[in-house]
């Protein structure tokens, strides 16, 4: 891996998802459909739904580009009056700087419709009340000032690890091979509390899947036994933010959207809502669709290529 933007590939990222399994929040057999209903696209469902919550990456947009016609897909379901949310698992930047760059790729979104997993970090942080000086996964020029507590951006010297008393695993941006060892082995020495802002194991980056911190807290774990504890999807936290601020849409007329069964599917799931996946242009682009519901036991309510596909439209990539 290298040091700016590590990558998987598919296969290597679907047997972490698999492997890790356990660790993400468990549902009951009968939450999951039996049956997947492949659509031509949002539009061709829309009609059924009152709230649309959006995962970005994979599904608005592939890397820094907007993915084709979903820009137009939004303004119509806008434009139809529906409540629109967009989920986020990217706990490296702030509300702004997420809703300009949003904003950049064509969309028209507000404060309101955007929920980040950067803004649970700090109630997790304080359920550690014994805990006041923590080391981050993060770049020094991270709004470290918006926590609660002391922290301190690992880099590559074994004593700045072994002198806090827990880890934040925000942004693997720059994290390197080194650091991710120093993290393993000052755990192992010395099992602490791992916090995760972001879970993903990967992300679509347009021409490749970057590694997310998700996955390194995973091998953190694996080296000390503990337990990351995680905000972001597939966890709660984000998706009863979501409900609660839309009290009066009623659950069965919500409709997750995202590109991964383990993150947006079963997050959606997990809360009694709908679900649809997209591939083209995501996560799943270019993979046996069917294949990874059996293998993952987990499936949608919905699939489509994309939120708003027309006949001949392709996904432009670029790398980030």
């Amino acid at each position: 891996m290298s040091i700016n933007r590590p990558r998987l590939n598919f296969e290597q990222a679907i047997e972490a998802y698999l492997h890790y399994a356990p660790r993400l929040p468990q549902i009951a057999r009968d939450a999951v459909p039996e049956k997947t209903e492949y659509v031509e696209n949002l539009l061709s469902i829309a009609d059924q739904f009152d709230l649309i919550v959006f995962d970005a990456f994979g599904v608005l947009n592939s890397g820094q580009t907007a993915i084709p016609r979903s820009v137009d897909t939004v303004r119509q379901l806008q434009g139809m009056g529906k409540n629109i949310a967009v989920v986020t698992n990217d706990a490296s930047s702030s509300s702004e700087a997420i809703l300009a760059r949003h904003r950049k790729r064509g969309f028209d979104f507000s404060a309101e419709n955007l929920i980040s997993s950067q803004q649970f970090v700090a109630p997790m942080m304080n359920e550690h009340t014994d805990i006041t000086h923590w080391g981050a996964m993060a770049p020094t020029d991270w709004p470290f000032h918006i926590l609660p507590d002391t922290v301190t951006p690992l880099a590559e010297d074994r004593g700045l690890y072994d002198a806090v008393d827990g880890f934040l695993l925000i942004d693997s941006e720059n994290w390197s091979d080194q650091q991710q060892s120093l993290l393993e082995q000052s755990l192992r020495d010395n099992p602490r509390p791992i916090l995760v802002g972001n879970p993903d194991i990967c992300a679509p980056m347009g021409a490749f899947l970057s590694v997310e911190s998700g996955y390194f807290a995973h091998l953190a774990a694996d080296a000390c036994g503990v337990m990351p504890e995680c905000v972001g999807k597939p966890y709660h936290h984000v998706f009863e933010e979501v409900l609660s601020r839309y009290p009066d849409v009623k659950r069965d007329r919500v409709l997750m959207v995202g590109d991964t069964v383990h993150t947006d599917v079963l997050g959606g799931l997990s809360v009694g809502i709908k679900t649809l996946l997209v591939h083209q242009g995501g996560f799943l682009d270019g993979q046996d669709i069917e294949d990874v519901f059996t293998r993952s036991g987990l499936r949608p309510h919905y699939c489509a290529r994309a939120i708003g596909f027309g006949i001949g439209d392709s996904v432009k990539t670029e790398v980030a």
